[in-house]
């Protein structure tokens, strides 16, 4: 679907939401527009720390791990 088309749906979703329940497939449907328009609006700078800081962690928590089992010994 078109941009425009995913947002005119999201807001039939939206609005029918508020007048009464949404199906199961509706409510997923719903979910997927809303992560696919989270994502849009990302900052690709942003989503790159994102990633720099997932990896710095990694190395960190492996560094302690690594400390931690010499200190056992």
């Amino acid at each position: 679907m078109a941009d425009r088309e995913i947002r005119e749906r999201y807001h039939r979703l939206v609005d029918k939401s508020i007048e009464s329940d949404l199906t199961p497939l509706e409510r997923f449907e719903m979910e997927r527009i809303e992560t696919r328009l989270d994502a849009e609006d990302r900052d690709p700078e942003i989503e790159a720390n994102d990633r720099m800081w997932e990896l710095e962690r990694a190395e960190l928590l492996d560094a302690i791990e690594d400390l931690l089992i010499r200190l056992k010994r």
